[in-house]
């Protein structure tokens, strides 16, 4: 699954910090187990994606965080405000969850 999230830096924020932050986030979620990947990108000088690509159940809203995580969400938090959050399911899962429904 892809944990997909932006992050719109605050008028009051410095971009440097900012994107230590991004990558605070991405380190912390690269120290959980089941996370695969996890990589941010700059969409403009003001706006960061946040990609991480986990097995079900290692990381997002559902899991319980490590206390690295939580600085890390924290520090982003104070530089930033979410604009978006998608979680992506590949194809498989997606008929394997359409399975169950029938």
């Amino acid at each position: 699954m892809l944990h997909i999230t932006k992050n719109e830096m605050r008028s009051d924020a410095d971009r440097n910090s900012f994107g230590l932050a991004a990558l605070a986030v991405c380190k912390a979620a690269k120290n959980a187990e089941g996370v695969n990947d996890a990589k941010f990108f700059w969409i403009n000088p003001n706006l960061i994606g946040i990609i991480v690509d986990a097995e079900a159940g290692a990381w997002g809203a559902d899991v319980e965080p490590t206390a690295e995580a939580m600085k890390a969400f924290f520090d982003l938090a104070d530089l930033s405000n979410q604009v978006a959050s998608e979680i992506w399911m590949s194809a498989g899962i997606g008929e394997e969850r359409f399975n169950m429904a029938k």
